[in-house]
C-alpha cells in the first residue's frame, strides 16, 4: 500500500488545529470579548498562510461554547456579502450580542471601488449599532481599504499574527506525520533536524510554506 503524503493539504481542513502561539490566541479572545461592548472591526492580520483562518475558527468555537448570549454569523467573502450584511438582524431583534465573521475578506479588492465603499459603509453602520465584526486581512488590504474610506479606519483593531517558532514548526511537522503513521510518535523521521531547521528558515515561520516545503521533501524520500 502506497504511503500517503500528509503535507499536501496546505489550506485549513475541518480537522486541523492550531499548533502553538497560544499567547496570541488569548490576546485575540480578549480583544473580541472587549469589542462586544464597543464599536469594532477586529482584524486578524498577516500574510497568506500564516494561520489567520484557524485563529478565527478557534476564537469563535471557544466563544460559542462559553458565552451563550452571543450569536455568530459566519461568511466567506463573496459577491453576495453586501446583501448578507444588509440583512443582518439587530441585536435587539436577535436578543443576543452579534459577531459577524468574514473570512477571506481580501477578496473585497476584486470588487469595483463603488461596491467596496458600500460594503465598508455597511460595516461602519454595523459598528455604530455595536455589532462586532471579525475579519481576516493582509497589510496590503488594510492600506488599500484606508485609502478608499478613511471613515472606517477608526473602527479597526488590528492584530498581527506572529510566525511560528522553530519548536512550533517541529510540532506541526510531527502532527502531520502522525496522520499517516499506525501509531503516534514524537519523531520527525523521515526528516532530519537540519532539514527542519532549513525549512523553518526558508519559510520564516509561515505554516503554509512549511507544509509546502515538507510536501516536496517528503516526496523525495518516498
Amino acid at each position: 500500500m502506497a504511503v500517503q503524503n500528509p503535507f499536501l493539504y496546505i489550506t485549513p481542513r475541518d480537522k486541523d488545529f492550531l499548533v502553538g502561539r497560544s499567547n496570541f490566541l488569548d490576546k485575540v479572545k480578549k480583544v473580541v470579548m472587549d469589542s462586544l461592548d464597543e464599536n469594532a472591526i477586529v482584524s486578524i492580520n498577516g500574510e497568506f498562510g500564516i494561520g489567520k483562518t484557524l485563529f478565527v475558527r478557534k476564537v469563535i468555537e471557544d466563544l460559542e461554547e462559553k458565552k451563550k448570549s452571543v450569536k455568530v454569523f459566519h461568511y466567506d467573502f463573496n459577491f453576495n456579502t453586501l446583501n448578507d450584511l444588509r440583512n443582518l438582524p439587530s441585536e435587539k431583534k436577535a436578543k443576543k450580542e452579534i459577531i459577524v465573521v468574514i473570512d477571506r475578506f481580501e477578496l473585497i479588492l476584486s470588487l469595483s471601488n463603488l461596491l467596496q465603499r458600500k460594503i465598508l459603509k455597511v460595516m461602519s453602520d454595523l459598528c455604530k449599532a455595536k455589532i462586532t465584526l471579525l475579519i481576516t486581512s493582509t497589510d496590503d488590504l488594510l492600506k488599500k481599504i484606508k485609502n478608499i474610506d478613511e471613515g472606517v479606519k477608526k473602527y479597526f483593531r488590528v492584530l498581527d499574527v506572529p510566525p511560528m517558532t522553530y519548536e512550533e514548526t517541529e510540532k506541526l511537522v510531527i502532527s502531520r506525520l502522525n496522520e499517516v503513521r499506525t501509531k503516534n510518535k514524537e519523531s520527525i523521521h523521515p526528516f532530519t533536524e537540519n532539514e527542519i531547521k532549513a525549512m523553518y528558515k526558508n519559510a520564516k515561520g509561515n505554516p503554509r510554506m512549511v507544509l509546502m516545503l515538507c510536501a516536496s521533501l517528503f516526496e523525495e524520500k518516498l
